[in-house]
């Protein structure tokens, strides 16, 4: 009898720690494309996988022109994107209208787990 309860005891510790740790993870950005820092021509899409599936509800990528040859931008020139969940669940996609011009671009994303975690990101790249 005492063997069972001492059992019993340790799978709940165990249950409690391993259900710890699963509230705790937050989506993780695995790949991207164009990726973080790279200097590309003019894609005509975002594509931005996850290590694990998302909601489509608050998830979403927010693109802006940082830079760009000739005048200054006086501030970040948001781009319009609608980025949707792609067929596999983790990836995000958004398609652009026409592939984008020469400059620096900055991409903001926001991950939502079903379990309600968010995780917000950024990266830069360049378009030649």
């Amino acid at each position: 009898m005492r063997l069972f309860k001492a059992s019993l005891l340790v799978t709940a510790i165990a249950g409690g720690l391993l259900s710890a740790a699963s509230a705790n993870a937050h989506a993780k950005l695995t790949a991207s494309n164009p990726a973080a820092n790279a200097t590309v021509a003019g894609p005509t899409k975002l594509q931005l996988r996850f290590d694990e599936k998302l909601v489509a509800k608050g998830s979403s990528i927010q693109l802006f022109m940082t830079a760009r040859p000739g005048p200054k931008l006086a501030a970040p020139m948001p781009v319009s994107v609608a980025a949707a969940l792609g067929p596999d669940g983790q990836t995000l996609i958004a398609p652009l209208k026409r592939p984008l011009t020469t400059g620096s671009y900055l991409i903001a994303w926001h991950a939502m787990t079903s379990d309600g975690e968010r995780k917000d990101g950024t990266f830069n790249f360049k378009v030649r």
